[in-house]
């Protein structure tokens, strides 16, 4: 299908290029980024796979989810910093602040040494037997694939509460609808949409929340704090989590969710 097939050359055009930038102008929006693309391909691989019983979804994604998971560990420390430096106490945990940049270091140091020019032709030899697979995707499996992710929407955002186990599994799936929906809407680029807080967005934040109370937990178990700085940290990780709480409270007040996600 061509729509999949030019679909998935700008996005591999994306990737190749994130993947090829020097190391040394990497920035934090760099990371987010190639992250995005790289759930942008997996999404599209549930879609092939759905359309195709020959198309192994787990195995072509394999080498991509490598470099997924080791700029997810970077992208974590990232998001972690950011909502730490944005806390009032701050500037009394800049122990711990250092602890983390030394350790964004260590996984910056260990992403680079795997996303290497040998690694990235490794990927390109991927890419044909993907495009094959797009070429054969027939639009009424497409269609019938579209309708199964809109009525699984339907059922996320018409139910009346989130247990916060469900949360992250919920986030993940509407991402891979909103994804490759927006294949197919060739006029999203241009409409004029009013910028609004999304249940997407307010998923993402909890999200957020939550990564931060869970180093925090590591940080104060790990008795690598003097007594002072641990005090400071467990204020920040109540602080953080009456946060995650008003935004969970949030979420479901707002449920049944009927906006755009």
């Amino acid at each position: 299908m061509k729509v999949l097939e030019t679909y998935f050359n700008n996005h591999k055009s994306a990737v190749n290029r994130l993947l090829e930038t020097a190391p040394v102008v990497y920035t934090v929006e760099t990371f987010h980024e190639l992250r995005v693309e790289l759930k942008r391909f997996k999404a599209l691989f549930e879609l092939v796979a759905f359309c195709s019983k020959t198309f192994k979804l787990k195995k072509t994604f394999a080498p991509f989810k490598i470099i997924f998971k080791k700029a997810g560990k970077l992208r974590e420390i990232q998001v972690v910093q950011a909502i730490l430096e944005q806390q009032p106490n701050f500037h009394l945990i800049k122990s711990y602040s250092y602890r983390l940049k030394k350790r964004e270091e260590r996984e910056r140091k260990d992403f680079f040494s795997i996303a290497n020019t040998r690694f990235i032709k490794k990927l390109k030899q991927k890419y044909p037997m993907i495009i094959r697979f797009l070429k054969k995707t027939r639009s009424k499996k497409t269609n019938r694939y579209l309708n199964k992710i809109s009525k699984e929407k339907k059922k996320i955002i018409s139910r009346n509460a989130f247990k916060k186990k469900q949360i992250h599994a919920f986030r993940k799936r509407l991402k891979v609808h909103g994804y490759n929906t927006k294949i197919f809407d060739l006029n999203h680029q241009s409409k004029l949409v009013p910028e609004k807080i999304t249940l997407t967005d307010m998923l993402g934040e909890w999200h957020d929340y939550e990564m931060v109370i869970h180093f925090l937990k590591k940080a104060v178990k790990s008795n690598k704090t003097i007594p002072r700085e641990t005090k400071q940290l467990e204020a920040t990780k109540k602080l953080v989590l009456l946060k995650s709480e008003l935004l969970f409270n949030k979420i479901n007040r707002t449920l049944p969710y009927h906006t755009l996600v």
